[in-house]
């Protein structure tokens, strides 16, 4: 329920942007194109007064009440503008870097987009992860890479990265978790796995059957090469 008071600005009141396709992970970068004029209202205000933005979700049925408060996930990712453009017709395009999971604490009324304090979110069962050969990154690297290794070229290229940079288990999952693209549901449902360790099951589980599908779609594939061969 909102609250119709409009407290002063603090740290843990921060600005929303709900949609319905869009989940969020910490040291990503998402870009966004913002043209509702209500949400270009909510970038002229972060430009001048906090530059972070929270990104949920929003829960199914809610093309009922789009232009109004439909029901939104109570997890997102906290996210700072790392670069925007102010376009001549006043919509804006910019790129999120996102910081940190945080939990809706309530609603703020009073503007004509969504406001909330929040709630930041700490991992827990995290580990550093160094540039030596490490269990924990070597668990979901290799699978990650069986996994790119069969697909296309051009799909793999964009997949790709540099994964001993990661000082993490937790940055590492979330990496993966950006790329990989799983369905939204899977997606919210990482966000929200606070246990480090029981993020990265999750996404080793995804890798496997990620690797059983593809190979599946390869095999189909020379089958059908060599059905038309004949």
């Amino acid at each position: 329920m909102e609250s119709k008071e409009n407290p002063a600005p603090e740290k843990n009141l921060v600005f929303l942007f709900p949609l319905p396709a869009t989940v969020f992970f910490p040291g990503t970068l998402l870009p966004l194109h913002i043209f509702e004029p209500r949400y270009c209202e909510m970038m002229a205000d972060a430009l001048e007064n906090d530059p972070r933005i929270g990104m949920v979700l929003l829960k199914p049925g809610w093309e009922a009440d789009y232009f109004g408060r439909p029901e939104i996930a109570a997890v997102g990712c906290l996210g700072e503008i790392h670069s925007h453009t102010h376009l001549p017709d006043g919509k804006y395009n910019l790129v999120l870097k996102g910081l940190s999971r945080f939990r809706i604490r309530r609603e703020i009324a009073g503007k004509s987009y969504r406001r909330a304090e929040i709630e930041l979110l700490q991992d827990i069962h995290d580990c550093p992860l160094g540039n030596t050969p490490q269990e924990e990154r070597d668990r979901l690297v290799e699978p990650y890479r069986r996994f790119t290794g069969l697909l296309p070229e051009s799909e793999r290229q964009n997949l790709e990265a540099n994964w001993n940079a990661f000082a993490t288990l937790a940055e590492l999952v979330d990496q993966m978790a950006f790329r990989l693209q799983p369905a939204v549901e899977e997606k919210q449902a990482l966000l929200e796995e606070l246990d480090v360790e029981k993020r990265a099951a999750m996404v080793q589980a995804m890798l496997d059957l990620k690797i059983r599908l593809a190979r599946v779609s390869s095999l189909q594939t020379r089958k059908g090469i060599d059905i038309r061969m004949n």
